[in-house]
């Protein structure tokens, strides 16, 4: 016959792709377009944030770019003449210096002492106006800009100051949290480990009716403990959607939530075991179920290293709060300085109006100069005028290398602005977040109104075009597996018929505290879909051997020298004599052992336990 050798797995579906879906950018979220349990497909619009900033921001960087477009043809087309103009400038200047000159020395040798004193009062006091006004322009173009630049300041450090402490207050709950969860997790662990234990106690004594109420018993506490971690899970769920708790409460709910699931399917294989009485195979059993109980307990206990870092994220979200404080203080401080540059401006038109009324009183002066003297002051301011012009004809020649440089910069920013426009377009398309798989929404953090920012989770998509079975199996089994192997998956929460599935990958890397090894095995097709994170049974072919000579395993005889069997000699009429035989076996199986040598195809045996040994005369039965 054929022999097959089967090793029942358990352990979760999972699937291949597990993504975080966040933002690019910072924002404030307008629109949740889906929610937790929603089917969404590649390329499906999930959410989207406030554009109106975002759009208003390329009107700006396309107006900066036209700007930049306009001052850099300027001073392309206006580069060439301006060079030739001034080289002419300077000669036309200094001819026409030298022509005031020799008028100027014609007429001084005339004025008198006063009406060089009055002229040149005059002219200081027209330069003194001139320098006045530039820097009363220059302050007031200045003010504005420094507001606005120091509000906006502070303003920011507001907002930073303000996330800071939500961040701090935030990090003291899941401190709170984390330990009380840790605690409770690790009561919950020792009690289950407790009840293994007295199952095990109960198999290896035998079955009594006390025994079998007390298997009854445990099945209704672990039946209880797992409806209590299936509603504890559901509160951390409901907690973490409304912001008031972490993932990793909605994590460690999860896991005492599968540890009690476990410990009620152990209770009601105990229950089965007590009922139907304890075999080598059951006591095996029960002994790892115990393991099983020591494993999640000192994963319960390991537990509680998340507490030190719970606290570390409070000190950290402490210190974040301090600096944006820090930062708000300067901010302000900086904003009040702006009393200086109000200041600055009013000192520079107090200063503006005295100069005015300087050259005012030096006109008035002029005015009582006799008419004689007119001819002299036209041909000094000649000269002054003339002096002017050649040296800002001269300036202009210096000024050349620094038009090339203008329109380098003009290149520079048109550039600039372009780059600035192409930002302010990609940040727009990031507004909206889009799924970059088909798949379901297992968690939505992001609200409407949120402020977000490129470090935070938005939603958590789970693909569901490949989900997989994850088995957890001993190092004792390790060696009968085989990547290729077929398997039946069993998910009894989804369909009662098994689904057809094959080993792809053993992870050669054991957890270090249970010890147990991961067999990833890939289920091509399902007739419903499969809830990733759900319990499964599976069972994985080992071994098949065919064309095998096969005895029940209950006539083969095992001792410390090896296994034999009691086979018949007929030696006369119906008489026959028993003959021992040491045998060679293989698989054993289902009660059914195959036999490698020792005996051949059509040998008689005997079954049972007749009261029968080698050299034994028996008869045989005519039928």
């Amino acid at each position: 016959g054929t022999l097959t050798q089967v090793l029942d797995v358990t352990g979760t579906l999972k699937s291949n792709q597990n993504i975080n879906l966040g933002s690019k950018i910072i924002g404030r979220v307008a629109r949740v377009l889906v929610r937790e349990g929603s089917r969404v497909r590649r390329g499906q619009l999930l959410v989207r944030l406030d554009d109106d900033d975002l759009r208003a921001q390329i009107k700006g960087a396309q107006a900066n770019l036209k700007s930049a477009q306009v001052r850099l043809a300027q001073t392309q087309t206006g580069l060439p003449a301006r060079i030739q103009q001034v080289g002419t400038n300077i000669e036309q200047a200094q001819t026409m210096l030298d022509s005031a000159k020799a008028r100027y020395q014609q007429a001084i040798l005339n004025e008198p002492l006063r009406v060089r004193n009055v002229e040149t009062a005059i002219l200081q006091s027209e330069a003194a106006y001139q320098q006045a006004q530039a820097r009363l322009q220059q302050a007031q173009l200045g003010e504005p800009a420094k507001v606005i630049a120091a509000q906006t300041q502070v303003n920011n450090a507001k907002e930073i100051v303000k996330t800071a402490q939500a961040r701090l207050e935030q990090a003291r709950t899941t401190a709170k949290q984390t330990e009380e969860q840790v605690e409770a997790d690790i009561n919950r662990t020792k009690a289950g480990l407790e009840a293994t234990k007295a199952a095990l106690a109960e198999v290896q004594r035998g079955a009594r009716d006390q025994q079998i109420a007390q298997a009854q018993a445990q099945v209704n506490l672990a039946d209880a403990q797992l409806r209590d971690a299936e509603t504890e899970l559901n509160r951390a769920k409901i907690l973490f959607d409304g912001g008031a708790a972490p993932r990793q409460t909605v994590d460690a709910a999860m896991t005492r939530r599968d540890v009690a699931k476990a410990q009620l399917d152990a209770a009601k294989q105990n229950l089965s075991l007590v009922k139907e009485g304890a075999t080598t195979e059951q006591v095996r059993q029960a002994q790892e179920t115990v393991r099983q109980a020591e494993a999640s307990l000192a994963t319960s206990q390991a537990g509680r290293s998340r507490i030190p870092i719970a606290q570390g994220e409070i000190t950290a979200a402490l210190a974040a709060l301090q600096q944006s404080q820090e930062n708000q203080r300067s901010a302000e401080a900086n904003l009040a300085q702006i009393g200086i540059s109000k200041q600055e401006t009013r000192a520079a038109s107090e200063a503006a109006d005295q100069a005015k009324a300087a050259l005012a009183s030096a006109v008035d002066q002029r005015k009582q100069i006799p008419i004689t003297k007119q001819e002299t002051r036209v041909a000094k301011e000649a000269v002054d005028q003339a002096q002017a012009a050649l040296g800002q004809a001269i300036a202009n020649r210096s000024q050349v290398p620094q038009a090339r440089q203008d329109v380098q910069a003009a290149q520079a920013a048109v550039q600039l602005a372009q780059s600035q426009l192409e930002q302010a377009r990609i940040n727009l398309t990031n507004a909206s977040i889009f799924s970059p798989v088909n798949g379901v929404v297992s968690q939505k953090v992001a609200d409407i109104g949120q402020t977000i920012s490129p470090s935070q989770t938005l939603l958590n998509i789970v693909a569901l075009d490949e989900v997989y079975f994850e088995a957890q199996i001993s190092e004792t089994e390790l060696s009968r597996l085989r990547v290729g192997q077929t398997a039946q998956v069993y998910v009894p929460a989804v369909l009662q018929e098994p689904l057809d599935a094959s080993v792809t990958d053993i992870i050669p890397s054991a957890d270090t505290r249970s010890r147990q090894f991961r067999v990833r095995i890939s289920i091509p097709r399902s007739p419903k879909e499969l809830p990733v994170g759900a319990f499964a049974r599976g069972k994985v072919t080992t071994q098949i051997v065919t064309n095998a000579l096969i005895v029940p395993s209950d006539t083969v005889r095992s001792d410390d020298s090896g296994s034999t069997l009691l086979t018949v000699i007929p030696t006369t009429g119906n008489k026959a004599r028993v003959k021992e035989r040491r045998i060679t076996t293989g698989l054993a199986v289902n009660g059914q052992t195959q036999i490698v040598g020792g005996v051949a195809r059509g040998d008689r045996i005997i079954t049972g336990t007749p009261p029968v040994s080698d050299g034994s005369g028996v008869e045989l039965s005519k039928n």
